[in-house]
């Protein structure tokens, strides 16, 4: 709250214009969200499963908690690329968030001998 105070007088004795106000306190909303994610998922873990009869095995985990966090290396126009191709990066961190403890299989796939499992841990 104090840095939001603080941005505001500087917005009142017009140090900083309303635009270069908007952003520092959109950075500060976001950051808050960035911790409460980070929070709710750390020590969860994705984990990728690739079983195949020919002995080719993948097996990728990768900490949730990089996740949120991975997004803000993205580029602003990938972003939009993205997101014009359908693909919303921050609902998916954010359903990552709402699974919760699931116990079912994000994916369980069983084709031509190969087995792909994906799921939360």
């Amino acid at each position: 709250m104090e840095e939001r105070r603080r941005i505001l007088k500087m917005l009142e004795e017009g140090k900083i214009n309303t635009g270069q106000a908007e952003e520092l306190l959109y950075s500060i909303e976001k950051k808050v969200e960035d911790t409460k994610v980070v929070k709710a998922v750390s020590g969860k873990k994705l984990r990728i499963k690739v079983e195949s009869e020919e002995g080719e095995n993948v097996n990728v985990c990768i900490p949730l908690s990089l996740a949120k966090i991975a997004t803000h290396f993205i580029p602003k126009e990938k972003h939009k690329s993205l997101e014009s191709s359908g693909v919303d990066i921050e609902a998916i961190i954010q359903h990552i968030d709402e699974l919760g403890d699931i116990e079912e299989d994000i994916v369980n796939v069983k084709s031509d001998g190969e087995k792909v499992r994906i799921y939360i841990e």
